[in-house]
């Protein structure tokens, strides 16, 4: 176990590595001038250096390139281009991310246990009751809802809930009712992509030998569900639930700009509007990160989960 999660972290540091290069290569190969954005449409030239002075851009790009890494190893980003322009007290990117890391997890924990609480039972109950109504019904919700984009299920919310009924508010942070309508919108195509998991692997599962072996031995239909097939089944939820945690704590920009939700996708979406070089280049690597380090809790919860399951790299 322990040499199967060392070579998971120096896969892992190799990913991060390339992901380092490929974002600052690709932040100069797009259009756009940082400088030129930050100077404003009516800057002369001499302005416009001026800042590319003040903020290195007329350095080569290995240098720039090796102020960035040295940056990312003291884990210190440097300021951001458009707060640090704008005034903003907090300026600095490490401080940007830490105020709105918090908003991101508490998004992606609520719309991960929505989608949990939701997927998981219908998932199992289409499983017992398949080919019947009730999993007829739900297939053809599941098509319905995987059929609408994410940003047309939030204007579907918004006009229901907010501007009709009047009883959630529109975006921002206000309250503990303002995280509903964007945990829920952000939930809706992983409730289906979960709950058709749980049906798939739970009907495999109460179809197998072993399971027809414990119904002969006299087990109960509960024990059947809840302690073989469900257990069983629930390797590869975890690794689907495992992933999908991972895309939202590297920020959903889609909802989190949608609901005015200050979570990091929405930071990264306007970084990269402003080409923010700094604070894309701190958080992209991030997103990595995240994904590589979920990626090895999942392994190791394999092992808890079944015993018989020796992970190799």
């Amino acid at each position: 176990m322990a040499a199967m999660i060392v070579k998971r972290l120096l896969r892992g540091v190799l990913t991060v590595v390339i992901v380092i290069v490929l974002i600052f290569l690709l932040l100069r190969v797009v259009p756009g001038d940082p400088a030129t954005m930050l100077a404003g449409e009516n800057a002369t030239d001499e302005q416009i250096e001026a800042i590319k002075e003040q903020w290195g851009l007329n350095e080569s790009i290995w240098t720039q390139f090796v102020v960035y890494v040295r940056s990312l190893i003291r884990l210190d980003a440097g300021m951001s281009y458009q707060y640090a322009v704008a005034g903003t007290p907090v300026w600095k990117v490490t401080d940007l991310v830490a105020n709105r890391l918090g908003y991101t997890v508490q998004l992606a924990s609520a719309s991960l246990l929505i989608s949990i609480l939701v997927a998981i039972p219908i998932g199992v109950i289409t499983a017992l009751r398949n080919g019947k109504w009730f999993d007829n019904v739900m297939t053809v919700m599941n098509f319905v809802t995987i059929s609408f984009p994410v940003f047309f299920t939030g204007i579907i919310f918004l006009m229901i809930f907010s501007y009709t009924l009047k009883i959630l508010p529109v975006g921002g942070t206000d309250s503990w009712k303002s995280i509903i309508l964007p945990a829920v919108t952000l939930s809706m195509h992983f409730i289906v992509t979960l709950m058709r998991m749980t049906k798939t692997e739970v009907g495999r599962n109460l179809t197998s030998d072993y399971i027809r072996m414990c119904r002969a031995k006299g087990c109960g239909n509960g024990s059947v569900l809840f302690i073989h097939a469900l257990r069983n089944a629930s390797i590869p939820l975890i690794t689907l639930i495992g992933l999908r945690f991972g895309a939202m704590l590297g920020g959903s920009v889609v909802v989190e700009s949608m609901f005015r939700w200050p979570g990091i996708g929405n930071l990264l979406i306007t970084a990269v509007q402003a080409r923010d070089y700094p604070t894309v280049q701190f958080l992209v690597p991030y997103v990595a990160a995240v994904f590589i380090v979920i990626n090895i809790i999942v392994d190791l919860l394999y092992g808890v989960l079944d015993p018989r399951i020796h992970t190799k790299a």
